[in-house]
C-alpha cells in the first residue's frame, strides 16, 4: 500500500498536473507547456525513483517524519510548474 500511494498516487497526481499546466499554458504565445512538459520528463520519474527509496529506507521502522518528507518531494514539481506559469503570467514573458 505504501508503494502504490507514495510511488503510483504521486505519479499520476504529477502527471495530471503537469498536463493541466501545460493545457492552461498554451495559446498564448509563450512557452510555459514547454517548460512544463520538459520539468514533467525529468521530475516526475526522479520524484518516483526518490520517493521508492525513501519508502524502501523506513520499511522496517516507518516514522512520522518520513511522510512529510515524501510530500515535500512530491510537491517540488508542481510547485515549480505553477511558478512558471505565474512568472510568465505576471511578467508578460
Amino acid at each position: 500500500m505504501n508503494y502504490f500511494l507514495g510511488v503510483g498516487g504521486v505519479f499520476l497526481f504529477q502527471a495530471v498536473f503537469s498536463y493541466v499546466i501545460i493545457l492552461a499554458g498554451t495559446g498564448n504565445g509563450s512557452f510555459v507547456g514547454l517548460g512544463a512538459m520538459l520539468l514533467a520528463v525529468f521530475g516526475i520519474p526522479a520524484t518516483a525513483i526518490i520517493n521508492l527509496v525513501l519508502i524502501r529506507t523506513h520499511r522496517k521502522n516507518p516514522a512520522m517524519g518520513y511522510i512529510g518528507r515524501l510530500l515535500i518531494v512530491a510537491l517540488i514539481l508542481p510547485l515549480a510548474q505553477l511558478a512558471l506559469l505565474i512568472l510568465v503570467s505576471v511578467f508578460r514573458l
